[in-house]
């Protein structure tokens, strides 16, 4: 009955702690994806204040650089944020055909596989995605349609090792914990055990003296 009871103890405090740590990793997750996305929209709310270009540091304007709805999004810009950002750009006019193209700021996209993704994120009809590493936004504008695509590449990397070295670190803690407790566990119950034995010794030593009078009784019983 101890064993199976110090076993019980030991996948509870498993199961709970799993459990925690699962709840915690997910939570960090999606705050540290949602940030991703949320840096990714913010640089491209920018680009698409400014036609699909970052705006020179004399226009740099809070009225200039984010008009219409676009407010609110001054404070991700800094000065190197121009040079550290790949980008591209597509145009369609209203009959859906290519108007302009611009590759100038990525190397790892041509025109055609510019205007491949920009086909794909009109298809899908929806202003803000993701395609592979790139995130894209779509807007009009001149009676066109604007396709900007960010590449996310490098913040997808080191989210997703920082989720790896997470569930690492996460399953690395959990082995440990659990044999610890399988350690201590036989601390923990050692009181149990001994209490459980000294009521075994009892009732055997109370049985073993009640049973020889009970016996002398019972002979006498038969003799009478």
């Amino acid at each position: 009955m101890i064993k199976k009871l110090r076993i019980k103890f030991i996948i509870a405090s498993a199961v709970s702690l799993f459990t925690v740590l699962v709840i915690i990793m997910c939570s960090i997750s999606v705050l540290s994806y949602n940030n991703v996305v949320d840096n990714a929209d913010s640089i491209l709310a920018i680009l698409a204040a400014n036609d699909g270009k970052f705006p020179d540091s004399a226009m740099r304007h809070k009225d200039k650089f984010f008009p219409g709805d676009f407010q609110g999004k001054e404070h991700i810009m800094s000065p190197e944020l121009p040079y550290e950002t790949r980008y591209f750009t597509v145009f369609l006019n209203s009959n859906g055909s290519v108007s302009m193209v611009n590759t100038g700021k990525i190397a790892a996209v041509d025109t055609q596989t510019a205007i491949e993704y920009a086909q794909i994120a009109v298809e899908k009809g929806k202003t803000k995605g993701f395609i592979n590493d790139y995130r894209y936004i779509v807007y009009n504008a001149n009676a066109e349609t604007h396709i900007i695509f960010l590449d996310c590449g490098r913040s997808l990397d080191n989210f997703k090792s920082y989720v790896f070295i997470g569930i690492a670190v996460s399953f690395v803690g959990l082995i440990s914990v659990t044999l610890l407790m399988v350690f201590l566990s036989s601390r923990i119950v050692k009181p149990f055990l001994e209490n459980y034995e000294k009521q075994k010794r009892f009732i055997t030593d109370a049985g073993h003296e009640l049973k020889t009078p009970l016996t002398i009784i019972d002979a006498d019983t038969e003799l009478l």
